[in-house]
């Protein structure tokens, strides 16, 4: 038996994802073709890998295995691609870094860049998500550090930075909030808000702001990616409570305008770089560390 090396890369980005859908937005293609390599995979093997549920998908037992087999053959892998980079000569490793998607929009790549400059030949492979996706990727080993918003701590990871950052409003230039100097939430009530969905919110300091507020605010419309929820402020559909991070390149251009929010509406956003406890670095990767390390500290400035 020969297994379909595309069917294992879908099945392993669909349960990654949770959805067959997602996977497929992942990958930049078809959802028909992603579907169809799964079904391929399951007739070759001839055992139901996954079931199908009403928000997406989940592995069967007969899945599980098969993603432990897919994991371990990525993870040996890429150590024989580096292994023969290292024997042609030279410093070279891969870097794997799960970030949340603001964070990943400029703080990662200014680090990437600055770091190129002393180890030329490292790679570097980079994950955006929600902060759940991002986690896990740490405990399983599949990342080396992590970035996120509002991220705690367990006894496998060790916090090694961390700095807060005040929640704010979102808004096209020339909106009324614009041209205040601190916003409450009265001040919010007469215009719709763009929020993020609700596997989003319930991870981030957000959600304390819906879910304890007793002002009235008017949902217009909820999105799963921070670049949907800036082209709808953009557009003028809503404004957006976020915090500074992520929106350097539109505040710079004029195409948007952040306004804090008065103090005691809600607790600043988290954010942290996290490792895998107890870990001995590699040289490269310790650089790569520090540099990040001076990239939060600049954040909290």
């Amino acid at each position: 038996m020969v297994l379909i090396k595309t069917g294992l890369i879908y099945f392993d980005q669909a349960i990654r994802q949770g959805s067959i859908r997602k996977a497929a937005e992942s990958l930049n293609i078809a959802s028909s073709a992603v579907n169809r390599q799964l079904l391929q995979l399951e007739d070759e093997l001839q055992v139901q890998l996954f079931v199908r549920m009403p928000r997406g998908i989940r592995p069967t037992a007969a899945g599980e295995a098969l993603l432990s087999y897919i994991r371990r053959w990525k993870r040996e892998s890429v150590a024989l691609h580096h292994e023969m980079l290292r024997l042609r000569g030279g410093e070279r490793g891969l870097i794997r870094i799960a970030a949340a998607e603001s964070l990943a929009d400029q703080l990662v790549p200014r680090a990437i860049a600055r770091h190129q400059e002393r180890f030329p030949l490292i790679e570097f492979s980079l994950l955006a998500g929600d902060n759940h996706r991002v986690k896990a990727e740490l405990l399983a080993k599949e990342a080396d550090v992590i970035c996120a918003f509002d991220l705690t701590g367990t006894p496998r990871t060790a916090t090694v930075a961390h700095v807060q950052t005040p929640i704010g409003v979102i808004v096209p230039p020339g909106h009324p909030l614009a041209a205040l100097d601190r916003v409450t939430l009265a001040d919010c009530i007469p215009h719709p808000v763009v929020t993020p969905n609700d596997d989003w919110l319930k991870q981030s300091v957000l959600h304390d702001l819906f879910d304890a507020s007793d002002v009235p605010l008017k949902r217009i419309a909820t999105v799963e990616r921070i670049d949907t929820l800036k082209n709808l402020v953009r557009a003028g559909i809503g404004i957006a409570f976020l915090s500074r991070i992520g929106l350097e390149r539109e505040l710079t251009a004029g195409e948007l305008c952040w306004v804090p929010l008065a103090e005691g509406i809600v607790r600043p956003a988290s954010v942290s770089m996290l490792l895998q406890r107890g870990r001995v670095l590699p040289i490269y990767l310790s650089s790569f560390v520090d540099i990040l390390k001076e990239e939060f500290a600049l954040l909290g400035e």
